[in-house]
């Protein structure tokens, strides 16, 4: 049973996945519970209403810059996904690497996300998630040798 249950988070955090790739608001709101409590890579709580908005202004912002002749290529791509997983409540953990390229932007970063699944009423949705940057090697070594 746990095996299946975890086969069928894992489903369901591809899901996620495709979703965040293509900025399927519809998509995301299924997936996202309308309560859900999000803490931003920049420490901020927020809500669904907020991450709707973002992904909204995202596909304008891939709109208008094919509609100028000038695509952004970027890529959302998951790995080390641990699932933990009993009962009616799941937790995934993964890292994700994004890669934004545009006319004069070249972002490649590092996350890692932890979301909290619960089933409600027969449907699983993420209740919980927090995100934060993943320093490059380069990144935290400056980081130890900073004086405190």
């Amino acid at each position: 049973m746990i095996g299946t249950l975890m086969q069928e988070i894992v489903a369901l955090e591809d899901s996620l996945t495709q979703a965040t790739r293509a900025l399927d608001v519809d998509a995301l709101d299924r997936i996202y519970a309308d309560d859900i409590i999000m803490t931003s890579v920049l420490g901020e709580p927020c809500g669904k209403t907020v991450a709707l908005d973002e992904a909204r202004r995202g596909v304008a912002q891939r709109e208008s810059a094919a509609a100028g002749g000038k695509p952004i290529m970027s890529s959302y791509d998951k790995e080390d996904l641990k699932v933990s997983a009993a009962g009616d409540a799941a937790v995934a953990s993964y890292r994700f690497v994004v890669r934004i390229q545009a006319d004069g932007i070249d972002i490649n970063r590092r996350y890692r996300t932890t979301n909290v699944w619960m089933k409600r009423h027969g449907r699983w949705q993420i209740v919980a998630a927090h995100t934060g940057f993943v320093l490059s090697p380069k990144q935290a070594a400056s980081l130890a040798a900073a004086p405190s």
